[in-house]
């Protein structure tokens, strides 16, 4: 278990609450409590990210989906659980599809029940920091590039491989189409997460990424958005970045290997 993770508990009930701080005092988390959910949303915005919310669902006010909801927006890394009585669970299933939570813990709770799943959500949390890592490291590299354009060196050989050693070193899968929709570059992640032994440049975008370019219809590029999709039987979340350089243009897609949903 990770033992250094900050956990964050809210419900309008003392009672609820002084029952979980005496589970949880078993384990070497760092628990907050807190009352409401408003009280809850002050707290994250003025102490260090949690990396686990867990809250009651009838509270007054904001009810526990109103609440995660608003810490799903503004920390998105946070994995979020909530608790309640069987008579909810229609909401709160809506909630759970639409991603708003990760787990939903009927009331009275299992002990070992409520444990494990605190366990697996700390373990995704993990996970979405790695990935939130990742794309902070491409956000640094794609500066870089734009710098190393800005000076304009002498010496276009040398920024192409510079462009090229770059993108093989990112965590993640990079493809850029030209305006044909056409592959003109792809790095060794990319080829990896599409099971490509060979890059396959200039190639049509809609025979190497079927289900994310669609067919072959005039306005591919204008087609692609950003969003969840399925590669090789694992999900990947693609991120759409528009190119434009002189005359030419087109886009780099980003795709990111998605463990889970949260």
């Amino acid at each position: 278990m990770n033992k250094n993770a900050r956990i964050l508990l809210v419900d309008d009930e003392q009672s609820v609450l002084n029952s979980l701080k005496r589970l949880f005092r078993l384990f070497d988390y760092e628990v907050v409590l807190c009352s409401s959910g408003p009280q809850g949303l002050e707290l994250m915005a003025q102490s260090e990210p949690f990396n686990l919310v867990i809250s009651d669902y009838r509270m007054p006010g904001m009810n526990g989906v109103e609440f995660l909801s608003t810490v799903r927006q503004r920390w998105p890394d946070t994995v979020r659980m909530v608790l309640s009585g069987f008579a909810d669970t229609h909401a709160i299933i809506s909630a759970t599809n639409e991603g708003n939570i990760y787990k939903f813990i009927p009331k009275p709770w299992d002990e070992s029940f409520l444990m494990q799943s605190v366990k697996e959500a700390l373990e995704l949390n993990s996970r979405n920091l790695q990935q939130s890592q990742q794309l902070e490291a491409l956000s640094d590299a794609l500066a870089s590039l734009d710098e190393l354009h800005a000076q304009n060196l002498a010496n276009q050989s040398q920024v192409v491989g510079i462009y090229h050693t770059l993108l093989d070193q990112m965590p993640v899968g990079l493809v850029g189409l030209d305006r044909d929709a056409e592959i003109v570059s792809i790095n060794k992640r990319a080829q990896e997460m599409l099971g490509l032994s060979v890059a396959p440049l200039g190639e049509p975008a809609c025979k190497v990424l079927p289900g994310i370019c669609g067919d072959s219809s005039s306005d591919i590029l204008c087609s692609i958005s950003s969003g969840s999709f399925l590669l090789n039987e694992r999900q990947v979340q693609v991120l759409v970045k528009q190119l434009h350089e002189g005359t030419s243009e087109g886009v780099m897609l980003i795709l990111v290997l998605m463990d889970k949903e949260c």
